[in-house]
């Protein structure tokens, strides 16, 4: 298949180009020839497909649903805004809701459907959290961190255990962030009240990860840099940011993506059930979830993830921050790729690469084409 665009390539932009996917779905060759083209999306932008390592719901669906239909339909639907690879990701429950809903994720895995983004792993975010800044998660299932829990649910899952939301400073929390790294589970810490000398104990321990930079965790004051300013700090630890302009103030995405740089921001969605659906009625964890005007708040005001998709965060961080599409790509995809160890396959357009695209346009975000595997996996009516 031969598709015409212009294309972001790993070298740069390449204006009004041709990308040919050979028949093992993988990129073959990008040239000017002007010629036997399958697709032309002339005046678009063929971007890599984008990657999310926090996402909950979409389409009226949650991953905590539990059900394989329910893990088919978030997949769905976030391939249809160019998210062709993501993380399933969990929120604080019991050990029976938790192993319902990596049951059903890990069903999907073994059986992916062809409209489907593809599911690369599992992101627990929770139950090892602080009952303070829990933000729209339970409190009741809120527990100290179990390492025999944790590998009972990497067995469970087959390994697919990717990633961990957690506090660093509850009780047991570093010889959990130990084991967990040791076993290659990325620690990630959020939803914490702890302090900077926390944060540098974890990420000594293992922990190099900020689960949504900002939220659900200590601020960043002049006196006292909390967890978000040790995050932003420390050049060894990725930072995920949700480029919604409700969660971060857009002049503090713009500061966050000049102090990290691009290649330590991660561009997540931590998109809800009422992601790609009408204003309304939701649940999260239990919870009612109200959503309006593209903000997902509990009864009470609280955010309660998102709505966001992953091309709008693409879109906004470029108008936000300023960066160009090289540098959000980096944020969108390839970081993404490679904290899940897939930046060889995935993350950039080039030679011998999975075709992983979304097509979009840049002056509105909108995709027109998600293609994975070099299939298209959905075409804008």
């Amino acid at each position: 298949m031969r598709l015409r665009a212009d294309i972001l390539t790993s070298e740069g932009l390449v204006s009004n180009s041709v990308v040919e996917i050979d028949g093992s779905g993988r990129i073959g060759k990008i040239s000017n020839e002007p010629h036997g083209v399958d697709l032309d999306f002339s005046g678009l932008l063929i971007v890599p497909g984008f990657v999310d390592l926090h996402i909950h719901g979409g389409g009226g669906s949650d991953f905590m649903d539990g059900t394989v239909e329910a893990a088919r339909t978030v997949a769905r639907t976030h391939a249809a805004t160019g998210t062709t690879s993501m993380l399933a990701t969990t929120l604080t429950a019991s050990r029976a809701d938790v192993d319902r809903a990596i049951l059903a994720i890990t069903a999907v895995m073994d059986d992916p459907y062809g409209n489907e983004a593809a599911i690369r792993g599992i992101h627990l975010e929770g139950p090892y959290i602080c009952s303070k800044r829990r933000g729209a998660q339970p409190e009741t299932p809120i527990r100290l961190p179990d390492i025999a829990e944790l590998d009972s649910w990497q067995d469970l899952s087959g390994g697919r255990i990717k990633q961990i939301t957690m506090a660093p400073e509850i009780s047991g929390a570093l010889d959990f962030i130990k084991h967990a790294a040791s076993i290659g589970v990325n620690v990630s810490l959020g939803h914490t009240d702890g302090t900077a000398e926390d944060v540098a104990a974890a990420v000594t321990a293992g922990a190099s990860q900020g689960t949504h930079l900002f939220n659900a965790m200590t601020a960043m004051t002049h006196r006292a840099p909390g967890v978000a300013g040790a995050l932003l700090a420390d050049d060894r630890v990725y930072c995920e940011l949700i480029c919604d302009g409700f969660h971060v103030d857009p002049l503090v995405v713009k500061i966050s993506v000049r102090t990290k740089g691009s290649d330590k921001i991660l561009l997540i969605t931590d998109a809800m059930s009422g992601a790609s659906m009408p204003d309304g009625n939701y649940e999260l964890g239990g919870e009612k979830v109200i959503v309006s005007g593209g903000a997902a708040k509990l009864v009470d005001g609280t955010l309660a993830g998102s709505v966001l998709t992953m091309n709008n965060a693409f879109h906004n961080v470029v108008q936000f921050a300023g960066v160009s599409s090289v540098e959000a790509s980096r944020m969108s995809s390839l970081n993404a790729a490679g904290r899940i160890g897939l930046s060889n396959e995935i993350g950039t357009i080039e030679l011998g690469k999975q075709a992983d695209f979304a097509v979009i346009d840049t002056s509105t975000g909108q995709v027109q084409a998600t293609i994975r595997q070099g299939k298209v996996i959905y075409m804008r009516p």
